[in-house]
């Protein structure tokens, strides 16, 4: 995906939020969210599950899906592509996904063994959720 990409998705729908980022110092960063995911984020974002996919792809770049339990089934209301697996990055991504959804307050996450991921949802959700 190139700017060229990210400008089309932005323009095809001006509701969804999506994001790109390529620097060298700061590294890849790719955040994409509709309208829909936010809804129902909103909705049903009191408990998340954040869940990560590796090596799906011929680039090695982990692809993070936040999903939520809905009234039919789990469904992905976020998703996001970090250059590193480290808690920086993934907790910019989680605060930008915040920010498009300003009224979503998770009380529970539900997380893989990854210390990273962990850190990050604390590191933007501090005190905010359950233990």
């Amino acid at each position: 995906m190139d700017s060229d990409s990210v400008k089309i998705l932005s323009e095809t729908d001006p509701d969804d939020h999506v994001t790109l980022r390529g620097d060298v110092g700061s590294g890849l960063l790719f955040v994409h969210q509709t309208e829909w995911q936010r809804r129902l984020l909103r909705r049903y974002g009191s408990l998340c599950l954040l869940d990560a996919n590796y090596r799906t792809t011929r680039f090695a770049l982990p692809l993070f899906f936040l999903c939520v339990r809905t009234n039919v089934d789990y469904i992905v209301v976020a998703s996001f592509v970090t250059q590193n697996e480290d808690s920086g990055s993934i907790a910019e991504a989680l605060q930008m996904i915040q920010t498009w959804t300003t009224e979503w307050t998770p009380t529970s996450f539900m997380v893989d063994m990854c210390e990273a991921e962990i850190n990050a949802i604390n590191a933007v959700f501090p005190r905010k959720l359950r233990r």
